[in-house]
């Protein structure tokens, strides 16, 4: 039994320094892509482009700054309002828990959404699971309306009437389609309706499960994207968090007196938010040569101007976004931190309800 039991340890063990050594390297990974960037825009070729970014007034940094404190206060609001139907926590809250675990989400071993957890758990008790059906809800959000605005940008390659079309289009399209099919399974009624989709297949663990507490929890997820009015609005706060976004782009660009049409800097924000939220390994390095493989595959062309032939502008715009991102990010992580004594939280043992994890 002993032998089993130490088979048992190793064998998970093994996997554990395995999962460790993967976070590692894709981290170093990431920090290496960095690296090249780094070295590719301060490289000859740019050194025009690198003359005027000296020339940055207070006000174009500021503005870049401030696109970057607007892009972390709309993600905050989007969890805010997804979770409302649900569980109503002080919008406030939500918005530090949000700049602490973005400031986090440069670290590997998804350190920032273990961070959002923690504290919601702890600190909000809202259970795992629910938070769970949460994330979910909100992945589903951000494919419902960021989809549609990347395929007509891809597609269109310019804003005119169709591009408008199947965006907005789209959005309305599949947004109407989720609200529907989250309605048709969500409260009472839609737990009665899974129950005689799913009861008659003879699995008696699946049937006893649907009529746990856990699986209510999971549940939950249904009712929050269900509500139509909290589904709208973090809708639109996606969209406007990825004007934003684009925004960053065009701002910067400018700066080093780069033309980036906003087509071309929806594609480039999309890039960067979809990396960054699903990099396993943490930001740093992974969104930066993400969006310029992007532009490299979708042979993008950007317009440096005469005095700046052969330069190769996006590897510094996006350098440039993503420092004064940093900047603003850890500003909203340390606003997090006071606001939530989150040191203080994540020290303190778990209380009791708080095993099922």
């Amino acid at each position: 039994m002993s032998e089993r039991a130490d088979e048992r340890t190793g064998g998970s063990g093994s996997r554990r320094a395995l999962m460790v050594g993967v976070q590692i390297l894709g981290f170093l990974g990431g920090v290496g892509v960095l690296v090249w960037v780094v070295l590719e825009a301060f490289s000859e070729k740019n050194r025009a482009l690198i003359s005027r970014l000296g020339d940055a007034s207070v006000g174009e940094v500021a503005l870049l700054l401030g696109l970057s404190v607007a892009t972390l206060a709309l993600n905050g609001s989007m969890f805010w309002v997804t979770l409302w139907p649900e569980r109503r926590i002080s919008h406030m809250d939500v918005q530090a828990t949000n700049a602490i675990s973005t400031l986090l989400s440069y670290l590997p071993f998804k350190v920032g959404l273990i961070c959002r957890v923690a504290i919601h758990n702890r600190r909000d008790g809202v259970p795992l699971l629910t938070i769970g059906a949460w994330f979910v809800a909100v992945g589903a959000i951000v494919i419902t309306s960021l989809g549609p605005v990347f395929v007509a940008s891809v597609v269109r390659g310019g804003v005119d009437a169709w591009w408008w079309a199947i965006s907005l289009g789209g959005v309305t399209v599949v947004t109407a389609g989720l609200l529907l099919v989250s309605g048709f399974f969500a409260h009472e009624r839609g737990m009665r309706r899974i129950h005689a989709m799913l009861d008659p297949i003879p699995i008696g663990a699946l049937r006893r499960f649907m009529r746990t507490e856990s699986f209510a929890r999971l549940h939950a997820g249904f009712g929050m994207l269900a509500h139509p009015w909290a589904t709208v609005a973090a809708t639109l706060m996606r969209l406007a968090d990825i004007a934003v976004q684009a925004a960053r782009f065009v701002v910067a660009a400018g700066v080093l007196g780069v033309t980036m049409g906003w087509p071309d800097a929806l594609v480039f924000a999309v890039t960067y938010f979809i990396i960054g939220m699903v990099s396993p390994f943490g930001m740093v390095g992974t969104r930066e040569g993400g969006t310029v493989g992007v532009y490299a595959a979708l042979g993008i062309s950007l317009t440096v101007g005469a005095d700046a032939g052969g330069a190769d502008p996006l590897k510094l715009i996006v350098l440039f976004v993503t420092a004064t991102e940093s900047l603003a990010f850890l500003a909203g992580g340390a606003f997090g931190v006071a606001w939530l004594r989150a040191d203080r939280l994540l020290l303190r043992r778990v209380g009791k309800g708080e095993s099922e994890a």
